[in-house]
């Protein structure tokens, strides 16, 4: 299925529902799992969409055109129905993390220099990704920025000092939903818990809404708040 306009590759995450004889219902047109064993007799799997030529037999079609099409046989067996491919970070959302373990949900690796800011840019996942701190006592005044939940579903945060809304990390948050960029909000109340760092909590996409100032810029996102998960409060 490594092809089409929405191509599954290898390591992603689906979402199947197993089907039986008496409860497939029709699957002309749907993509399914289908099992059959390779000539060396082990079990193979393919996800291919299910269609019937004018002679009224199925027929498997792959996305990718690498891959010919197949004649359904009775060695085979229809296993499940593809209903969805899963996002980790949809898993990941209401979970806390510590610092070291956020890159890793982007395919990136810990840097110390890259990743120990509030506001880490990365490009080739078209992402943004926010780590905020609510309070925090001990931060240099020009530190401290205004971040806070201004209801369940809506959070203030407030940029670096050098962010204008005309410089291209300024544009890239106000014009992300057009740019194709995903902006993923960390939030945690402090930054130390029984002495040690605290983990923060992924809160998922933030999707702007508004902005004010410049240099600091105060912007205003909507987030969906985790289900279980209510957002801490300053």
């Amino acid at each position: 299925m490594d092809g089409g306009k929405h191509p599954i590759r290898d390591g992603d995450l689906l979402l199947l529902e197993l089907i039986t004889p008496q409860r497939a219902g029709s699957i002309t047109g749907s993509v399914m799992a289908i099992e059959r064993q390779d000539d060396s007799g082990d079990n193979q799997y393919l996800l291919r969409v299910v269609s019937k030529n004018a002679a009224g037999q199925y027929i498997l079609k792959a996305q990718n055109p690498d891959y010919a099409d197949l004649p359904a046989t009775d060695d085979m067996r229809t296993l499940a129905r593809l209903r969805a491919v899963i996002d980790p970070l949809d898993l990941a959302r209401g979970q806390p993390f510590m610092r070291e373990e956020i890159p890793a949900l982007f395919g990136d690796q810990f840097n110390p220099g890259k990743w120990n800011v509030g506001h880490v840019t990365l490009p080739s996942r078209r992402a943004h990704v926010l780590l905020v701190t609510l309070n925090k006592q001990g931060k240099a005044e020009e530190h401290r920025y205004i971040d806070h939940w201004i209801d369940d579903h809506t959070f203030h945060w407030q940029s670096q000092n050098s962010t204008t809304p005309s410089s291209s990390r300024g544009q890239e948050i106000i014009r992300h939903a057009a740019l194709g960029i995903t902006i993923h909000l960390f939030v945690r109340d402090h930054k130390l818990a029984a002495g040690k760092a605290a983990p923060f909590v992924y809160h998922g996409p933030a999707v702007y809404r508004s902005h004010q100032g410049s240099a600091p810029m105060s912007v205003v996102f909507d987030v969906e708040a985790p289900a279980g998960c209510p957002p801490a409060r300053a």
